[in-house]
């Protein structure tokens, strides 16, 4: 895979050498020309960044008032922006944070390995440094729902609802090794951009790449922003990268290759048998269409089936883990639905607070 390829893959991940101002966004937004995306701007700014007391900041986002809190998890390497099309919706109803996890968006990197584990610690704490209290209604798309889960097992009292949209399911990683062998020998032949982040990062912490040097695998190519944000933002976004120490660059590249490769580990961290969520308002959400890439095997293809049927399976398990849970498969959805289906999630999202509040778990 060359080195323009991983760019563009990486695109959206790479904003955590990005410390622009709300000031500069706020003049991007009045100065930005018809057709441009103007959703994305209320995640350019820092203003409601949480300090950790390791010094690191994670980026929150939160709009709207009252309770509970809704708390949105992007799934893997994804980060505040991908709920751009849900978040403002929600923030009529209720306040609504969205955040981003170490390395991605406009947090800072951590040297800690990003396991669902670690970033539901990390989301905790920038709750406490912010004064974002419970009740919440925690909402995670794919690999994000484990952040969920683990915040819900850890939270018990605090956690009143819970929005799972086609989530990964605990144990994934072996469950499908037997049930889809093809998919899951054709994705391990494909090593994706964690080796190109980790060369970059060694390259980076050695000095054979730096600003104003040869750099023939295109490590500090600025990336290419969707055409649609406003040419502001992406001027700032390119300078920041740009302009960024090496040393700032090599930590988030690796944070970023760390956050990548958790998945395996991750679906082991997500089991608990004890898990049990009482009368909880739960909602999963199920994408009913399977879209495979175009040099997907046919072994791989003749598989979709039983893929499908344990994916269904494992949203069952998940919704009667509360006796007020329900699995809705989503017509015409796929993966991505907080981008393809946002009013599907904005009203599972509003059921679930409106449930929460019925039940007098909010004050």
């Amino acid at each position: 895979m060359g080195p323009k390829r991983i760019a563009g893959l990486i695109s959206a991940v790479m904003l955590a050498w990005a410390p622009f101002s709300a000031r500069s966004t706020a003049a991007v937004e009045a100065g930005a020309p018809p057709g441009i995306d103007k959703t994305v701007l209320p995640y350019a700014s820092t203003e409601q960044s949480a300090r950790l007391p390791d010094g690191r900041t994670i980026h929150l986002v939160c709009m709207g008032r009252g309770g509970p809190v809704v708390l949105l998890t992007a799934g893997g390497s994804g980060w505040s922006v991908s709920w751009a099309k849900v978040q403002p919706a929600v923030a009529a109803r209720t306040r609504v944070c969205s955040w981003d996890p170490a390395g991605l968006g406009l947090s800072s990197p951590s040297p800690q390995p990003q396991t669902s584990d670690v970033m539901a610690s990390d989301l905790e704490a920038a709750l406490t440094a912010r004064g974002i209290d419970g009740p919440y209604v925690a909402v995670g798309h794919s690999l994000g729902a484990y952040v969920s889960l683990i915040l819900a097992d850890r939270r018990p009292r605090s956690v009143v609802g819970m929005v799972l949209v086609d989530p990964s399911l605990p144990d994934q990683t072996a469950i499908f090794d037997r049930v889809t062998p093809a998919q899951q020998a054709w994705m391990s032949a494909r090593p994706g951009p964690v080796p190109f982040l980790e060369k970059c990062a060694a390259a980076l912490r050695s000095g054979a790449v730096r600003p104003g040097s040869p750099d023939p695998d295109g490590c500090l190519r600025a990336p290419d922003w969707p055409p649609d944000w406003p040419a502001g933002f992406r001027a700032a976004l390119n300078r920041a990268y740009v302009d960024a120490s090496p040393a700032t660059t090599a930590a988030a590249l690796a944070t970023i290759a760390s956050n990548m490769k958790s998945a395996d580990r991750d679906a082991k961290v997500a089991i608990n048998p004890h898990r049990s969520y009482g009368a909880m308002p739960l909602i999963v959400l199920t994408a009913s269409e399977f879209r495979s890439p175009p040099d997907y095997p046919d072994a791989a293809k003749a598989e979709i089936p039983a893929f499908q049927a344990e994916w269904r399976r494992g949203h069952d398990a998940y919704a009667a883990l509360s006796t007020r849970g329900v699995d809705q498969v989503v017509p015409n959805s796929s993966h991505d639905m907080p981008d393809e289906k946002p009013e599907v999630v904005i009203d599972a999202i509003d059921k679930v607070v409106d449930e929460a509040r019925g039940a007098g778990q909010v004050r």
